[in-house]
């Protein structure tokens, strides 16, 4: 195999791989958008607390598997309560308040986890000695493949939760037309709760997988936030494909101009494109042309 198709291949999938975070990033920011039209300027931290407590738990002793999965569960429930504690009595305020909300989130979550740590460490790949798949003259990370097949994963798992089960129904429902839902009696804050719930752990699993190609600190989540706001705009804010997409162009953006251009370039190519776009369509990709959003009263 050639030297430059080897080198395309690779940028592919690690840009891939790197999109496929952004994808989750961006996903669990558009459901809490999509549900409560509040951005969530907390996901940032949820993205270094996944990856905080799956690694703190596995210096504890606790085997790899079983961390990740108790570090979600643990997100699972942080997003609960970030609902019910910062989110839920501010239904009635403006958006601007709730924002500021999550911001306050944001900074307590961060200052807890300094207050543990204040050094940054390695979080070992999830394949262990497996870290690279060489063949035909290929050396492809298997971190950049668990992320690309977790973001497949979770986007088939919520594809049948909100197409399939009755609670998934009736969240759309809710997404839909709120004040509706809320007319005929379904339980709108239970919807946010979970919504939010959801939001953490898709925001957690992005650190759990992103961690082993970086070093795990307090302030690692401020960059993903940034591209995950930008992959949610880029695709257009409220489209579950639009997340999708947005994180993996995301992602494709930085490898390639990152790789073929400079290094420097690749860390802001993706915001000049995402910038660019919404000039010419505010919207975004897959984005509703109304944008206006709904305030529960």
């Amino acid at each position: 195999m050639g030297t430059a198709l080897t080198d395309l291949l690779q940028v592919l999938i690690s840009s891939l791989g790197q999109g496929s975070v952004y994808a989750l990033l961006a996903l669990g920011l558009t459901l809490i958008f999509r549900s409560t039209t509040t951005v969530n300027f907390a996901h940032g931290s949820l993205f270094m607390l996944g990856a905080f407590v799956a690694l703190e738990l596995m210096i504890f002793g606790v085997p790899y598997l079983v961390a990740i999965v108790g570090s979600l569960v643990f997100m699972a429930i942080l997003g609960w309560v970030i609902d019910k504690v910062a989110f839920e009595p501010l239904l009635k305020k403006d958006h601007v308040t709730q924002v500021f909300a999550t911001v306050a989130v944001s900074f307590i979550v961060t200052g807890i986890a300094r207050y543990f740590t204040v050094d940054q460490r390695g979080m070992p790949p999830l394949l262990g000695d497996a870290a690279y798949i060489k063949s035909a003259g290929l050396a492809i990370n298997t971190q950049h493949l668990a992320m690309i097949a977790s973001l497949i994963a979770v986007s088939l798992v919520l594809g049948y939760f909100f197409q399939r089960t009755r609670i998934g129904l009736v969240i759309r429902a809710c997404t839909s037309n709120l004040r509706g839902a809320d007319l005929v009696g379904i339980n709108v804050k239970r919807v946010f709760a979970i919504m939010w719930a959801l939001g953490a752990v898709l925001a957690g699993l992005a650190g759990i997988l992103a961690a082993p190609t970086l070093l795990v600190g307090p302030d690692i989540g401020n960059r993903p936030l940034v591209i995950g706001l930008a992959a949610m705009a880029l695709g257009g804010f409220g489209s579950i494909p639009g997340a999708l997409i947005g994180g993996l162009a995301m992602g494709l953006l930085e490898g390639f101009s990152g790789f073929y251009i400079s290094t420097q370039l690749g860390a802001v190519a993706g915001l000049v494109v995402v910038l660019a776009l919404l000039i010419a369509r505010p919207s975004g990709l897959l984005g509703m042309k109304d944008t206006r959003m709904q305030v529960m009263t």
